[in-house]
């Protein structure tokens, strides 16, 4: 759908029109689209030692390096899924979508300012998310990814009372990832993002009948355990298939990204 100003629609039919006229049709038309697995694998191997050794203080040694690849696996998908985040969110931009970038002076200003400068970043988090439902057609955006330093500021208006804002963000430094939520949009912190960075990706997480990536999971974690010939070290390996897919027309549709000048990118 496009963006059409008020009073540009067609008007009804009258009675005597609509009598008369005959209805107009909409067909239905199916594409299929070819998706091919791809593959994270990694493996590790312990010592005999290092078995026996950690035995001794109850710990499973291959069960802790299976956990291990496990998790180093998750981080790539991830980092995966929120970089072809980050580039579909600008080809939004590219493609006519507004630029919400803004600028709330430095770092040191950014901390040391008024609440003005984190509610200037929420409401174009909030902003961001509108767009999208005016881009996408399928709803507003209902997810963000920002660094640490711009989540440290969201958390600081958490108890703003001069100009509140619906909230519902964690202010306990324990729990950041995620930080909460604000006005329905859930903060998530990307941990491999530069702290300072200034980059805002904003998207909406939909029920898979819409446009926008969807994440199609083959095998998620298969391990794999051998013992390696001649030192008799079990060696353990883990391999993940799964295809990230831009489903559906316009996908770009359905994020978008800004920066926030004083951070670096």
């Amino acid at each position: 759908g496009q963006s059409v100003d008020i009073g540009a629609t067609a008007d009804p039919y009258s009675r005597e029109t609509g009598e008369s006229t005959p209805d107009k049709i909409m067909g239905l038309t199916l594409y299929s689209k070819t998706i091919a697995a791809e593959t994270f694998q990694v493996a590790a191997a312990v010592t005999r030692e290092q078995v026996q050794d950690l035995k001794q203080f109850g710990v499973d040694a291959v069960a802790q390096v299976e956990t291990v690849l496990t998790n180093e696996l998750t981080q790539s998908i991830n980092s995966m899924i929120l970089k072809e985040i980050d580039t579909l969110g600008a080809l939004n931009v590219t493609n006519g979508a507004t630029d919400l970038s803004l600028t709330i002076g430095t770092v040191a200003n950014s901390y040391n300012g008024t609440n003005d400068q984190s509610r200037r970043i929420l409401t174009c988090i909030l902003s961001a998310a509108n767009l999208i439902a005016n881009r996408g057609r399928r709803g507003a955006g209902n997810f963000a990814v920002v660094s640490g330093q711009i989540a440290s500021l969201i958390q600081s208006v958490a108890g703003y009372a001069a100009a509140p804002l619906a909230n519902t963000v964690n202010q306990n430094a324990g729990g950041i990832y995620p930080v909460g939520s604000v006005a329905g949009v859930t903060v998530y912190t990307d941990p491999n993002r530069a702290f300072e960075s200034g980059i805002i990706d904003v998207g909406r997480k939909g029920d898979g009948n819409g446009a926008g990536l969807v994440f199609m999971p083959y095998l998620m974690a298969e391990s794999v355990q051998t013992i390696a010939e001649g030192t008799m070290a079990p060696k353990v390996a883990v391999k993940s298939r799964f295809a990230l897919v831009e489903a559906g027309h316009n996908p770009q549709t359905q994020y978008l990204r800004f920066t926030v000048s004083g951070h670096a990118a």
